[in-house]
C-alpha cells in the first residue's frame, strides 16, 4: 500500500514536466487537464485507503450511489494521463480535445462506480454522446459518425431493458440469452467490437488525435462495465453473456489482425488496436483475475504507445512503440496477451489455440509496422523534446511487461 500511495503522489510530477517543457502555448491548454489529473490522483489515494479493489455489484433499476474503488480510480487516473500524453506528443491535438477528455471523465466515473443500473445506463449513453458530439464537429456529417448518436441511445436502452427483463429470467419466464444479447450489445458498443459498434469505422474519419478517445476512454469503460455485468448477473444471464463476449471478441480479433496485414501503413495501428479490443472483450468474458490483469496490461500498452503509433511514420520512437504492442517479449503487449492465453487454457484448449494464432497475426502486423517505421523518411529537425518524451513513453511498455504484478498492483490495485 505504501508503494501505491507514493507512486500516486508522484504521478503528476512527470506530467507537469511535460507541460512545462512544451512551451507557453501548450501550457495553457494542458493546465486544466493537469489539474484534473492531480485531483484524480487524490481520488485514487482515498480509494486505495478506504475502498475495495473490484467494483461493487450492480442493483437492477436503481439510481444507487457512487462507490469509489481502486480499480476505477486507477482507470480514471491512467486515462487522464494518457490523454495528456496524446495532447503533448500527438499532432493535431487541440485544447478542445483536452476539454472533451475532462468532460468524459465525469460520465466515465459514473459507469465505473455507480451501484444502480439506471445511473450506469445514463453514464454509458453520456460517454458515447460526448464522443459523438466531438467527432461530429471534427468530421462533419459523415454516416458512421452520425450513427454514434443512435448507438448511444441503443446502448443506454439495452441496459435498461435488460434490467427490466432480468427478474423474469430469474423466475424462468424469459430466456437468459435475450438479456445477454442486450448487455453484450451495450458493452461492445463502447469497446468498438464488431458487429455491434460503429466506432472503428468512425474513428478512421476523425483523425488520429480525435480517435484517441476510443482507446483512452471508450475501450476501458466498456471493459469494466462488462466485468461488472458478468459479476452481477444471475448465472442464467452471466453464462451466455460470457460466451458471447468470448466468441465476438475472438472473431473481432481474428478479423482485425488479418486486416492489419493488408492495411495501409497509416491505418495499420488502428487495425492492431481493434484486434486487441477484441482480445479485451474475450478477457472480459473469461472474467478471472488473470484475465483482468491481461485487460489492464493491454490497455496500458496502448495508452503508452498509441499516441506515437497513431501518427504518420517518420518518428524514431515509432519503432520502439511498435515493439511494445507487437507481442515481442518481454514488452507489455506480449505479457498482456500471454496472461490472456493463461486465463483461457483451463477453460478451453481450442480457445487458447485461437488466441495464440491471434498473437502470431498481431506480431506479423506489427512487424510490418516496424518495417514501415524504419523505411519512412525522417522528418525535418525540430520538436526534440516532444520526440524524447515519445521515446520514453514507448520504452515504458518494456517496464510494464517486465514487472506486470507490481505495475497492476500499484496503478489498479489488482493482484495476480
Amino acid at each position: 500500500m505504501s508503494l501505491a500511495l507514493a507512486v500516486s503522489f508522484l504521478l503528476p510530477l512527470p506530467l507537469a514536466i511535460v507541460v512545462w517543457r512544451l512551451g507557453a502555448g501548450h501550457r495553457a491548454r494542458l493546465a486544466v487537464v493537469l489539474a484534473v489529473t492531480t485531483a484524480a490522483v487524490a481520488f485514487s489515494v482515498v480509494a486505495a485507503a478506504v475502498a475495495p479493489v473490484l467494483p461493487r455489484p450492480l442493483a437492477d433499476l436503481q439510481i444507487g450511489s457512487l462507490v469509489p474503488t481502486r480499480l476505477a480510480a486507477g482507470v480514471v487516473v491512467a486515462a487522464l494521463a494518457a490523454q495528456v500524453l496524446e495532447v503533448a506528443i500527438g499532432e493535431g491535438a487541440t485544447s478542445g480535445l483536452a476539454a472533451t477528455s475532462v468532460l468524459l471523465a465525469v460520465p466515465a466515473v459514473v459507469v465505473l462506480t455507480a451501484t444502480g443500473l439506471v445511473s450506469v445506463a445514463l453514464g454509458c449513453g453520456a460517454v458515447l454522446g460526448v464522443v459523438w458530439v466531438r467527432w461530429s464537429r471534427a468530421a462533419g456529417p459523415q454516416l458512421p459518425v452520425r450513427s454514434l448518436a443512435r448507438q448511444s441511445l441503443l446502448a443506454m436502452g439495452a441496459l435498461l431493458v435488460g434490467a427490466v427483463i432480468t427478474p423474469s429470467v430469474e423466475q424462468g419466464a424469459a430466456p437468459g440469452i435475450l438479456v445477454a444479447i442486450l448487455y453484450v450489445g451495450a458493452v461492445t458498443s463502447l469497446m468498438g467490437v464488431i458487429p455491434f459498434s460503429l466506432i472503428p469505422g468512425a474513428s478512421r474519419r476523425v483523425g488520429a488525435a480525435e480517435a484517441s478517445l476510443w482507446r483512452v476512454w471508450l475501450l476501458p469503460v466498456g471493459a469494466i462495465l462488462g466485468l461488472r455485468l458478468v459479476a452481477a448477473s444471475p448465472h442464467q444471464i452471466a453464462l451466455p453473456l460470457q460466451e458471447l463476449l468470448i466468441g465476438l471478441g475472438v472473431a473481432a480479433a481474428v478479423f482485425w489482425s488479418l486486416h492489419g496485414l493488408v492495411a495501409d501503413p497509416g491505418s495499420r495501428y488502428w487495425s492492431v488496436a481493434a484486434a486487441d479490443a477484441g482480445l479485451v472483450a474475450a478477457a472480459v468474458g473469461l472474467g478471472s483475475v488473470t484475465a483482468l490483469g491481461a485487460v489492464m496490461l493491454l490497455l496500458l500498452a496502448h495508452w503508452l504507445s498509441g499516441a506515437v503509433l497513431s501518427e504518420d511514420a517518420g518518428r524514431r520512437s515509432q519503432l520502439v512503440a511498435w515493439v511494445g504492442v507487437s507481442g515481442t517479449p518481454p514488452f507489455g503487449g506480449f505479457t498482456g496477451r500471454l496472461l490472456l492465453v493463461l486465463a483461457a487454457a483451463p477453460v478451453s484448449s481450442t480457445l487458447a489455440t485461437w488466441l495464440l494464432a491471434v498473437m502470431g497475426l498481431q506480431l506479423a502486423g506489427s512487424a510490418l509496422g516496424m518495417r514501415a517505421a524504419t523505411q519512412a523518411p525522417r522528418r525535418p529537425p525540430g520538436g526534440r523534446t516532444r520526440e524524447a518524451v515519445a521515446l520514453l513513453v514507448a520504452v515504458a511498455t518494456l517496464v510494464i511487461g517486465v514487472v506486470p504484478q507490481q505495475t497492476l498492483s500499484t496503478i489498479f490495485g489488482v493482484h495476480l
